[in-house]
């Protein structure tokens, strides 16, 4: 008698990457055919795609025309001003006006999808399906539909990550030409200089930061003169980030509530990394992986301390989402370490997702409510909501600080000697 057959094991046979694919296309063009899910989730599209892409058309078409596009612009749909810099006038020399909008927003929101995709590269089903759950969250889904320009700074920043991590020298160029071309047309991904002292190996990372550094604050020093028009209030409301949300709640002034915030993130991402609660950014995962986490990190660190910002800026925290995931999922020495990773994870998610839940549970099961009862929903919700948002993101600054010590302890030690 022959023995039974074993059993065969489950294998899929979409790969991870190809089923995250499926399933964020699946998402996005479900949005795009049913538009209402946009309103449901409280995306307000305005009854047109890809407004901020137009913004940044109109501003152009103005220049052309003589105007002056850092005032109300009559050629863009709602009368904005152009908040970036001039480098975006660049564009003028494809010939590209409004006209161009819906194939110039279908660009920039295919870049995103494609650079998302091949940098946050699943390797199983959960992991397709974590990072399908971002990829489909409303923050995600309000960059998309507005085509804003926070998509083209992710491709250039995960252009920036993919070749930073390589130590072939006309790759280390890539990577700092990407991030002066990220800071010199929105500001901001000056930060990113930072990443770099995730380079490996440590001993090329002084040099390597230095240049980045400098390369960043050159281009900032270029468009110094525009950084004010990036500078303006925006009254909360839902699908907002920031440090402000919650002091505005207690009364107080924006500068308070970033200055309450950076003094608290500082000693409780000083104790966790004191206490070893967030070991693992420094030396977990591949190098690439690491340096995308990292850079992901402090940009979201960066503009939540600066004010408050649309949702979207949550793009940056996909390169970090899916190394928590691992560490959270994987075998780990430390179960401080373990607990930590497992929470960020939780926080992530619900920090992403809250506000369309609640938009969902407004528009679809309760009955129709008066704007002042809006209003006041509104204000309890971000009084329960961003202290969680708070302790995320002190969560993410104690991985950093416990990798920039480590990164610093690993320089210092000494070289072995050949042969030793």
């Amino acid at each position: 008698m022959n023995p039974p057959a074993p059993a065969r094991q489950f294998s899929p046979r979409v790969p991870p990457v190809a089923l995250l694919v499926l399933l964020t296309v699946t998402g996005w063009l479900a949005c795009a055919l049913w538009t209402r899910l946009f309103r449901i989730l409280g995306i307000n599209d305005m009854g047109q795609w890809y407004l901020d892409s137009y913004a940044v058309l109109a501003a152009m078409d103005a220049a052309r025309a003589g105007l002056n596009p850092s005032e109300p612009n009559p050629f863009d749909t709602l009368m904005r001003n152009h908040v970036y810099s001039d480098w975006w006038y660049g564009m003028r020399w494809l010939g590209l006006t409004r006209g161009a909008n819906f194939l110039v927003g279908t660009a920039w929101v295919g870049a995103f999808a494609l650079a998302a995709w091949h940098t946050v590269k699943p390797r199983n089903l959960r992991e397709s399906v974590w990072v399908a759950a971002l990829l489909l969250s409303p923050p995600v889904l309000l960059a998309v539909n507005r085509a804003n320009n926070d998509l083209v700074i992710f491709v250039l920043l995960a252009g920036c990550a993919m070749a930073a991590a390589d130590t072939r020298w006309w790759r280390q160029i890539l990577a700092v030409a990407a991030l002066v071309l990220a800071t010199g047309l929105k500001f901001y991904p000056v930060v990113a200089a930072l990443a770099f002292l995730w380079i490996r190996p440590v001993r090329q990372m002084p040099g390597r930061l230095l240049v980045a550094l400098v390369a960043a604050a050159g281009a900032l020093a270029s468009v110094w003169s525009q950084l004010g028009r990036g500078r303006f209030r925006i009254e909360s409301s839902l699908h907002e980030i920031g440090a402000p949300l919650l002091g505005r709640e207690w009364g107080w002034s924006d500068p308070t509530s970033q200055m309450v915030f950076v003094v608290a993130c500082g000693l409780v991402a000083a104790g966790l990394a004191a206490g070893r609660f967030t070991v693992g950014l420094s030396t977990r995962g591949q190098p690439r992986e690491r340096f995308a986490a990292a850079l992901g990190v402090i940009v979201l660190l960066a503009c939540f301390v600066a004010g408050v910002s649309y949702a979207y800026r949550w793009i940056f925290a996909l390169w970090m989402a899916l190394w928590l995931w691992r560490q959270a999922s994987g075998p780990e020495e430390s179960r401080r370490a373990r607990w930590t990773f497992q929470l960020g994870r939780a926080l992530l998610f619900f920090c992403v997702w809250c506000d369309g839940l609640l938009c969902l549970v407004v528009n679809v099961l309760l009955p129709r409510m008066m704007v002042p009862q809006l209003d006041a929903l509104q204000v309890t919700w971000r009084q329960w909501t961003q202290p969680l948002h708070w302790l995320l993101l002190m969560l993410l600054a104690g991985w950093l600080l416990e990798a920039a010590m480590a990164t610093w302890a690993e320089w210092r030690r000494p070289v072995p000697a050949p042969g030793s």
